[in-house]
């Protein structure tokens, strides 16, 4: 060895330090081969990509005994997901031309269907035996620290996310006036924030489904429906609103409208439920007066033709083994009452009668207003000869002809005021004020 090749005068990195081992340059590379714990394979690349050399460990790093993996010898891309293998095969396209390394990573399957991640660092040598590029490469089974990676993003994007929603709830408990709430659900906890002039406390509840159970906020009636809006908006990401009744400070309950929506990580878990509860007890108030009012005749105070036919049907449809009675009342010779005194006293006439017929069925009853001065009742849990009893009390201080039928099964209130109509005309055509009960 020359004195400038000395050992000393290479980097200790420089092949030249191995010259002390001779010229069997064989034996260096089956000691190197055999040991070193990548993948390496030599490739020639044609129309496939072609083994020529492939490592033992090679084969621990794709997931693969020698015997299993001989059908892609000939074409390893066989073993790589589809999108994949075209984009390790553009890589090659567009460098092997060139003579240039190769740099790539890809998803590929193991024996056991499992799918890893790979990286592939590749030199181009020259190929003596054909005008196909040759491909010295290492492989490495990077799938760890892919997950790794991957795990690592998905929690930076949930943090970013969560950070988002924070900053949103800030903005909104700084801007929006009412309660304000956030539930976690992996530590079962619920903060209040509330956001009036004078009340800007904060109330934090541990073990908080043990509370709801214990120390219930909303109303019994409506427990059931707050917790499956609740726990489901745990389960997956959700946004709505929710009507309920719900305790207030100085007793009593008040409706309450809340609009939630839960925020989950990339996973879909879901981190915690937000929203804002507000009272709408005054306009659900009046909505319901509105729906009264739209309900009831103005008159007499009973539902209308189209109100009390739909409460009748659902009824019937609900208790379809009951035993129900269908009445129709027409009062008569009430033209003659309008004619001869005049409608402000027929008027007053129809509120006597639809006040007795309260009197008499309201308890067991749905009662309406037919129109005119018809009257229509469907009665509950009540015998005929009660029927009768009431029918008669009636008709000690009104005149009137009624037709009463008993309901059938499944039969529809149309066809059960047809046959109570037709019975009421037949009381009608004869001596009138009077009561007929049809078959």
């Amino acid at each position: 060895m020359k004195p400038e090749e000395s050992e000393d005068f290479y980097d200790i990195s420089d092949y030249h330090r191995l010259r002390c081992l001779g010229d069997d340059v064989n034996d260096i590379l089956l000691v190197v081969l055999k040991n070193i714990a990548v993948g390496v394979g030599l490739f020639e690349v044609g129309e496939q990509v072609r083994s020529v050399y492939l490592n033992e460990a090679y084969f621990a790093c794709v997931g693969y005994t020698k015997e299993q993996y001989r059908n892609s010898y000939h074409n390893i891309l066989s073993t790589l997901l589809p999108e994949d293998a075209v984009i390790l095969k553009e890589c090659i396209g567009e460098h092997a031309p060139k003579g240039e390394d190769i740099q790539c990573t890809f998803r590929g399957y193991r024996a056991d269907g499992s799918l890893n991640w790979f990286e592939i660092h590749g030199v181009a040598l020259e190929n003596r035996n054909s005008t196909n590029p040759l491909y010295l490469t290492v492989i490495n089974n990077i799938t760890e620290e892919k997950n790794y990676e991957n795990s690592l993003n998905a929690l930076k994007s949930a943090n970013a996310k969560l950070m988002m929603q924070e900053e949103r709830y800030k903005i909104l408990e700084a801007t929006a006036q009412g309660l304000l709430f956030e539930y976690y659900p992996d530590s079962d906890t619920m903060i209040f924030s509330y956001n009036f002039p004078d009340n800007k406390k904060r109330r934090e509840i541990s073990n908080y489904s043990e509370f709801m159970v214990t120390s219930p906020l909303v109303h019994s009636s409506h427990q059931q429906k707050f917790k499956d809006a609740l726990w489901g908006a745990c389960e997956k990401e959700t946004e709505g609103n929710l009507e309920y009744l719900s305790l207030v400070s100085g007793g009593g309950y008040r409706w309450h409208n809340t609009h939630y929506k839960s925020v989950a990580d990339e996973d879909g878990k879901i981190l915690s439920v937000m929203g804002l509860i507000e009272d709408i007890h005054e306009e659900k108030m009046e909505k319901n007066n509105l729906n009264i009012r739209a309900e009831r005749d103005g008159l007499t105070n009973l539902y209308r033709k189209e109100t009390v036919f739909e409460k009748m049907d659902e009824y019937l449809k609900e208790n379809p083994e009951g035993e129900f009675f269908f009445i129709i009342i027409d009062l008569d010779d009430f033209k003659n009452i309008n004619d001869k005194y005049g409608h402000q006293y027929g008027d007053e006439v129809l509120k006597k009668v639809a006040k007795d017929i309260i009197g008499l069925f309201g308890e067991t009853g749905i009662l309406g207003r037919f129109g005119g001065d018809e009257f229509v009742i469907l009665t509950r849990d009540m015998a005929k000869c009660d029927v009768e009893k009431q029918l008669n009390k009636l008709k000690e201080t009104n005149r009137f002809s009624a037709g009463v039928v008993q309901w059938c099964p499944g039969e529809c209130i149309k066809d059960i005021f047809d046959r109570a109509d037709h019975g009421m005309y037949q009381v009608k055509a004869s001596n009138k004020n009077g009561i007929l009960f049809c078959d």
